[in-house]
């Protein structure tokens, strides 16, 4: 790895819905209206702006007086070109009352979906930690984990990722500071859709969750860097990064398909009694993984993905005792009602996509090639 730097196009194609949120809750008759059975939603400056050019006083000050957009919008209005509208979704959240919740879908500027790139480094740090805890054939101790359970699992990293001699364990030790992943190309608007989507517990699903999501079968481009300079033989010393760390991030697909596999498996584990869509869906994905070159991938991304995919998790609960140890030292925050017996599935729910009354689809899993440019 003596070059400055090894460049790699991403091709990234979603195999399941994906979401990556934004935080944003939109509000029906505020954000968005049900019309015609599609989902339309405003923009609030445009529609303001033309109140005041008209000179629509009544319709104007209502806006200012926090009347709903949706209320203020007439029916002739409802047009596809129409610039009163960021964009519009085939089909509607399942609540039509005002103020039903719609979680938005991170976006560029101009509504386009895309893949940022700290969703896909994030994912892959998991990974790469993941298998490379196991291949040093690490013992796990509960009591090195924080204190803090968002970030119990950052010492565990700190053994993996970071240089052997570093003693601060500061972020200029880190080994994923020469991998950089870049935000993906936009899709378009036409890529969006709504969904449904519930926490299944065993059979029983709770309260719905309406969604922005990208569809299944989308397919955006990324750029992945690896830095030639820190990954040189001084410099690597100098940061007391290993042998072993640097052949990770040399064979990212094999490296985390190895992680993905446990994944699946997992899955097919815990759906295997069910008839419903979500075994099938894991059946093919394992199929899959049995097709891949050496340069492609399979990975979780984003919202719904569940605990295990952004923690050491068969790592952690591998061995009950010391798993059980881990769920009553961090406790609401990991099991929220009932107690975790050691031998106990973890976590006992999952996010779904729900159409019909029926689970369909889990969500954000992604396929990966990876092909070297320069």
């Amino acid at each position: 790895m003596g070059k400055l730097h090894m460049t790699y196009k991403l091709t990234i194609t979603t195999l399941s819905p994906l979401h990556i949120g934004t935080g944003t809750i939109l509000r029906q008759g505020y954000d968005f209206v049900t019309h015609d059975g599609k989902t339309w939603v405003f923009d609030a400056d445009v529609l303001a702006d033309m109140l005041y050019a008209e000179r629509d006083r009544s319709r104007f000050d209502d806006m200012v007086r926090g009347t709903p957009a949706g209320q203020l919008i007439q029916a002739g209005e409802y047009k596809p070109d129409s610039p009163l509208f960021r964009y519009i979704l085939p089909g509607q959240v399942r609540s039509t009352g005002k103020g039903a919740e719609l979680q938005e879908q991170l976006k560029d500027p101009w509504d386009r979906p895309y893949i940022p790139g700290s969703s896909l480094k994030g994912a892959l740090r998991t990974a790469l930690a993941t298998v490379g805890w196991q291949q040093r054939k690490l013992p796990f101790d509960p009591s090195r984990l924080g204190r803090n359970a968002k970030t119990a699992a950052q010492p565990l990293e700190h053994q993996v990722l970071f240089g052997a001699d570093s003693k601060q364990k500061t972020p200029n030790y880190d080994l994923l500071r020469a991998l950089q992943v870049g935000d993906s190309t936009p899709g378009t608007k036409e890529n969006l859709q709504i969904l449904n989507v519930q926490v299944i517990t065993g059979n029983k699903l709770a309260s719905p969750i309406e969604l922005e999501a990208v569809r299944k079968g989308v397919t955006f481009e990324a750029t992945l860097t690896l830095d030639g300079f820190l990954l040189k033989n001084g410099t690597a010393r100098q940061l007391g990064w290993q042998s072993d760390q640097q052949t990770w991030l040399a064979n990212i697909p094999k490296v985390v398909n190895a992680f993905t596999i446990h994944r699946i498996d997992a899955e097919r584990d815990r759906w295997q009694s069910s008839s419903d869509p979500i075994r099938s869906f894991y059946e093919t994905l394992y199929r899959q993984m049995q097709q891949l070159t050496k340069d492609e991938f399979l990975l979780q991304l984003g919202w719904g993905g569940g605990w295990d995919s952004k923690t050491f998790a068969y790592v952690l609960t591998a061995d009950g005792q010391k798993f059980a140890q881990v769920v009553r030292t961090y406790g609401r925050t990991m099991v929220r009602q009932g107690q975790y017996k050691p031998g106990n599935r973890y976590p006992k729910s999952r996010r779904v996509v729900v159409r019909n009354g029926q689970p369909a689809m889990p969500l954000g899993w992604v396929k990966v090639k990876m092909e070297r440019v320069e």
